[in-house]
């Protein structure tokens, strides 16, 4: 049998018991509700009508007082207003026999009640009479013969005379007066109600009976559908879930890297086969993983041989910052311990300071970090000597773009470090030697031109003015050598005073407003609230200002405007130039702080590539940080952010 048709056969006797047990409860719930609905209604009804009537009975017996008591029109308007109530009610109930003896009584009250209309009527048209004035029956009244005056409304009510013969006086029956009549309809109505409510009792007795049964009969056929439940779901246990719970735990064994698992088959439906490609499953992983463990073990083998073979420290970090590979060179350096077994220890690595962010920054947000300068380098121990290393921290990511881990590589540049100090030590001193006689030179053409030593011809004077502007070029180009010297370092030399910005703006705003005025360009100062002063080497950010400021003049064409602006921002103050030049082509962007760059197609003479750099150099040194944004055509804006806190 399949699968299917055992679960198809378990379940069939539950639904057919289900069906069964809900058939059985409906119609006995519906059978009892209307048996007890009939009954109760038409017994419920007879109370009611006996009720209604009963106080009809009252209204008309009080009708019959109030006339006694003189009032007689209100009494007579009582009076027929409620007989057709009571009528009304008497005629329900001739129309609801049901009960065995219920019919005598509503015909001695139907009797009674006749009776009682017959002298009510009377009541009302019979005069007050004397006792000594004979009269005969009229309506349902017979001939009395009275010896005083009395009221015949009296004598109907009470009923208290006798009757006689009206010739020889003697009496012969007792006269039944309307109190009499209304003393009897309350007994047989009383009666009427009594019987319908015993009857109410005796159908609730007989119903919680009904009750008691049905509801045993429908416990034990649900105690037997409990019973076969359990049986079934005990034998889908057996031959289903214990199964499934054997092949689950093998599944959990081999995702726990143990292959060794056998599922044993039971039966030829779909579980047998199931298990059947279970254990196949099981058979050719253990073959994949024998067949391949070479190869893999081959491959960690030839990644961990060829990291180990690059002469520089590199390391291969997780997620969690455990170190999965690294090399000699990286294990010396950190004083990492040896592989074991072939493979590195997993555990928490603890990089440089220098290096911390950078590596958070890779393995959260898959950020590279590869800098190019020297003033990214980190100097580390190692022995007994410092080595500067320019780091390289690489995210390593799978083919979902999911972060695995991160690859750093520190590359020794302690060489080229102290070469490129040399480098810039022979510069300055080159400069430095260079400025001494380029100094007496410019003060022998500035005595040739002011014809000290005699006329000069225009060609000779053309010549010198050529050789003084060489020459003042050639010393601003040795002074910006000369400073770059002085600031690539370091800046141990700076001399941090609080200065307020609008000071700063203020200075290079006066000293550079008269060249502007010569060349045509407006020069405008925006005057900057209150903000918090800066620590600042005035005089190195005075010549960072200058130099921003000789380049938006050389770019500016007559008639632009320059713009000296300060703001406040989240770590600090920005000191911000703005021209309206030719501006800067995008791609070009971010190598204008680069030494000796200039923008292809830049006619502006006299640069030498080394102003930005400079600016640049001195914002590092107090840092901070400088940017440019550029607009081709219409605007320049170069950001000096300067922070309020010294380091």
């Amino acid at each position: 049998m399949t699968f299917r048709r055992r679960i198809i056969a378990a379940m069939i006797p539950l639904f057919v018991l289900l069906v069964a047990l809900g058939a059985t409860g409906a119609f006995l719930i519906y059978h009892l509700g209307r048996q007890i609905d009939d009954i109760l209604r038409e017994n419920y009804d007879s109370v009611i009508f006996m009720r209604d009537l009963n106080e009809a009975l009252e209204r008309i017996d009080s009708s019959f007082q109030f006339t006694l008591a003189g009032r007689e029109k209100q009494s007579a308007e009582q009076y027929e207003k409620n007989w057709p109530l009571y009528q009304k009610n008497l005629e329900r109930e001739q129309d609801n026999i049901t009960l065995p003896g219920e019919g005598e009584l509503v015909a001695r009250l139907t009797d009674l009640s006749q009776r009682y209309h017959k002298l009510g009527d009377a009541f009302f048209k019979g005069p007050a009479l004397d006792r000594r004035t004979p009269f005969w029956e009229s309506a349902a009244i017979r001939f009395i013969a009275f010896k005083s005056p009395v009221d015949v409304r009296h004598v109907l009510y009470f009923g208290e005379d006798f009757q006689a013969d009206k010739d020889t006086g003697q009496v012969k029956d007792q006269a039944v007066g309307l109190y009499d009549l209304f003393r009897q309809i309350k007994t047989v109505s009383g009666d009427i109600s009594r019987l319908n409510e015993k009857n109410m009792r005796d159908v609730d007795v007989a119903t919680k009976k009904l009750a008691r049964q049905s509801l045993a009969w429908y416990g034990g056929g649900l105690a037997c559908g409990m019973l076969l439940a359990i049986v079934l779901v005990a034998s889908m246990i057996r031959t289903i879930v214990y199964p499934v719970r054997a092949m689950t735990a093998s599944a959990m064994a081999i995702g726990a890297g143990n292959l060794d698992q056998v599922v044993p088959i039971t039966s030829d439906d779909e579980l047998g086969r199931l298990a059947a490609a279970f254990n196949t499953m099981t058979r050719q992983l253990r073959d994949f993983r024998q067949s391949h463990k070479a190869q893999l073990l081959r491959a960690q083998r030839t990644s961990q041989a060829t990291i180990d073979s690059f002469p520089e420290p590199v390391l291969v970090v997780d997620w969690e910052r455990r170190v999965e590979m690294a090399n000699p060179a990286a294990r010396s350096l950190f004083g990492l311990p040896l592989p074991e077994n072939g493979t590195a220890p997993h555990y928490v690595w603890e990089p440089p300071d220098a290096l911390r962010e950078p590596l958070d920054l890779a393995l959260r947000e898959q950020r590279e970090y590869v800098p190019e300068g020297f003033d990214k380098v980190i100097v580390l121990q190692q022995g007994d000597e410092p080595h500067s290393y320019l780091p390289r921290v690489l995210p390593i990511r799978d083919d979902t773009s999911a972060t695995l881990g991160a690859a750093v590589l520190l590359e020794n540049v302690t060489r080229f470090r102290l070469l490129d100090e040399v480098k810039t030590n022979m510069v300055a001193t080159v400069s430095h030697e260079l400025k001494t006689p380029l100094t007496s030179i410019r003060l022998v053409l500035h005595l040739l031109l002011e014809e000290q030593a005699g006329p000069l011809a225009p060609k000779q004077l053309e010549l010198l003015v050529d050789a003084r502007d060489n020459a003042e070029r050639l010393l601003t180009m040795i002074n910006n050598l000369l400073d770059l010297a002085r600031l690539e370092r370091g800046g141990s030399q700076l001399r941090l005073e609080p200065e307020s910005p609008a000071t700063l703006l203020r200075a290079a705003f006066d000293a550079f407003r008269p060249r502007s005025h010569d060349r045509g360009v407006e020069l405008v100062l925006e005057e900057p609230d209150y903000l918090e002063k800066v620590p600042v080497d005035k005089e190195r950010i005075q010549h960072a200002l200058g130099n921003l400021l000789d380049n938006a003049l050389a770019h500016t064409p007559p008639g632009g405007r320059i713009t000296l602006a300060a703001e406040a921002a989240s770590d600090g103050v920005v000191l911000s130039v703005t021209d309206t030049g030719s501006g800067i082509p995008a791609e070009y962007l971010p190598h204008i702080f680069e030494r000796h760059f200039r923008v292809p197609g830049d006619a502006t003479p006299g640069g030498s590539g080394l102003g930005l750099a400079i600016v640049r150099e001195i914002v590092t040194a107090h840092r901070g940080t400088v940017e440019c944004r550029s607009t081709p055509g219409k605007r320049t804006v170069f950001r000096m952010l300067l922070p309020t806190k010294a380091e």
